[in-house]
């Protein structure tokens, strides 16, 4: 048994007869193992030569991330999760249940009513499958260029298991969504994503893929999955399974959480590499990944599997052991996901957790095909005066619905002060923006909220005004008015192949995207420059205008056909 305390448990439950009543409704001990079996062993070195492959989604791609919006949770029966578990999932959400064979339905539907699920949240999807590890099988959602949720698939590592290699095939044709089959070999443990372009995985990624380069496996990324910064690490666990999950989780686009052992483990040092590593890492919004440490000392009886949970919306489900270090990880999860429902799931006797196998393992988010989708790349230092600083956002009913009219706002306190809100103006299609007015030095808070006539409502980030954005206002900008002033002309508007800047004594131009990213700078030479802006994606853009006093003169519109 695992530890003291478990084995007290443990002596009274075994006096009771229900708990040889529930067993069949476990797994455990099951056809499978969760390290490769001796005969996959030998077939894994090979087993790169039986991938599958079709046509990438759509350009541009997004992979979506499990913070994102979903729609439900997919487990597999036999369970390997504990039955309070599945009660606590089907008051929030739906949950779709492998089962097979299809007579499995009313038995374990009659076992969910004895235990208090709310049945009227569950779906049984009759799919075919070997185990219950849901996440190593499960779906990869993404997002194409055509606005669809798809799924892409991979061949699993596991060949002697064929069933839950096939099982997504199933599972797509239920969701009612695209699949795509990337031509490598991996597993969902080993993966996680940002939702802004960065995944992270093991090296085991390299070992599985012999005959791909790390540089052909990041092209394939890219290619599938919209992945342009793929990070692939050592294993600092250094166990069998080498999956990303067992030390290390994505929380929100700039947060990671990654264990942490005691100094005198022989893992330590791998541990700080791994967590430097993402310190050290510059996200897709131009900062760093704010790193939070959850103590992971696990050896023995001793499982402390904290980063192996599962977010589901504004919940998040943290597996725990009854170890004195229980306490002590929720409180980490509280302090990085602040207005997160946190909700830490006790093992069961059926259903023991290990550092190498746990909640995440067993349990798969699935993405809402219809979601109300934002993206947003944040402000970090801010521009104040009589121009504020300019807030931009693609906003996408996915569901097809409108947008409620005058629901998309831009909620923001100044130095603490009390909530106010401005609209969203549309800039083009599913393009917005707004400005929020502050003062030089002034600290400000805001998010972005949108609801559309599906019912859905979302904001950026996902959880709004209980962990907002954050920008300090360290620069005045001047308004247009004074660009007039300063007599700048910027022509053609809208601009199609050549956009011309003209005035006196002017010396630079930054042109800015509806993202904020910097596109181009050039010099002006005279009283007026030329620039080609053919190969600029069609949008809006912001030129910011240096003259020869320094003087920044901002013109705030210019649209790119």
């Amino acid at each position: 048994m695992k530890k003291n305390g478990y084995l007290l448990l443990l002596g009274l439950c075994l006096s009771c007869t229900m708990l040889f009543g529930q067993a069949e409704h476990y797994a455990t001990h099951q056809k499978f193992p969760y390290a490769p079996t001796a005969q996959e062993q030998q077939i894994l070195p090979t087993w790169y030569e039986q991938v599958r492959t079709s046509t990438p989604p759509t350009a541009p791609v997004t992979a979506l991330a499990e913070f994102q919006p979903m729609g439900g949770v997919m487990i597999a029966y036999p369970l390997g999760v504990p039955v309070d578990l599945v009660r606590e999932l089907s008051l929030i959400t739906q949950v779709k249940v492998l089962v097979y064979p299809a007579s499995d339905s009313n038995t374990v539907k009659n076992y969910f009513l004895a235990s208090g699920v709310n049945t009227d949240n569950v779906q049984y999807w009759v799919v075919n499958h070997d185990s219950y590890w849901t996440r190593d099988y499960g779906p990869w959602f993404i997002l194409d260029g055509n606005d669809e949720v798809g799924v892409v698939d991979f061949t699993y590592n596991r060949p002697a298991r064929p069933h839950d290699d096939a099982a997504l095939v199933s599972v797509t044709n239920k969701m009612g969504m695209e699949r795509y089959e990337m031509p490598m070999v991996h597993t969902g443990g080993n993966y996680m994503v940002n939702g802004y372009g960065t995944a992270a995985s093991t090296s085991l990624i390299l070992e599985e893929n012999p005959n791909q380069t790390e540089a052909s496996l990041t092209n394939m990324a890219h290619n599938y999955l919209g992945v342009d910064n793929y990070l692939i690490t050592n294993d600092p666990l250094g166990d069998y399974i080498a999956h990303i999950d067992c030390w290390g989780k994505f929380l929100a686009p700039d947060k990671v959480l990654i264990g942490q052992v005691p100094a005198n483990n022989p893992r330590y040092s791998e541990y700080e590499i791994a967590a430097n590593l993402f310190a050290n890492t510059v996200t897709a919004w131009g900062n760093h990944y704010q790193v939070y440490r959850v103590y992971e000392p696990g050896s023995g009886y001793y499982d402390t599997p904290y980063t192996n949970s599962l977010i589901l919306n504004d919940h998040v489900f943290v597996p725990v052991t009854g170890t004195q270090w229980d306490d002590d990880a929720i409180a980490v999860y509280e302090q990085a996901m602040p207005g997160y429902t946190i909700v830490p799931v006790m093992e069961s006797y059926y259903t023991p957790w290990y550092n190498t196998d746990a909640l995440h393992c067993r349990t798969h988010e699935l993405a809402d095909k219809d979601m109300l989708y934002i993206r947003h790349f944040p402000v970090f230092t801010g521009q104040g005066g009589c121009t504020g600083q300019r807030i931009t956002a693609t906003v996408k009913p996915l569901s097809g619905a409108s947008l409620v009219e005058d629901s998309l706002r831009v909620y923001y306190r100044i130095n603490n002060g009390e909530w106010q809100s401005v609209p969203m103006q549309q800039l083009g299609e599913d393009e917005y923006e707004s400005f929020i007015l502050a003062d030089l030095h002034d600290e400000v808070d805001y998010y972005i909220f949108a609801k559309d006539e599906s019912g859905r409502r979302e904001c950026h980030p996902y959880i709004g005004a209980a962990d907002p954005h954050h920008f300090t206002v360290n620069t005045v900008g001047i308004d247009d008015h004074e660009g007039e002033r300063l007599q700048v002309d910027v022509f053609p508007n809208p601009a199609t192949d050549r956009l011309v800047v003209r005035g006196e004594e002017l010396r630079s131009v930054e042109v800015y995207d509806s993202f904020g990213r910097l596109v181009t700078t050039f010099a002006i030479t005279g009283t007026m420059q030329m620039t080609d802006c053919a190969s600029w994606p069609a949008g809006v853009y912001l030129l910011n205008i240096t003259n020869a006093q320094g003087q920044k003169v901002q013109k705030k519109v210019v649209k790119v056909l």
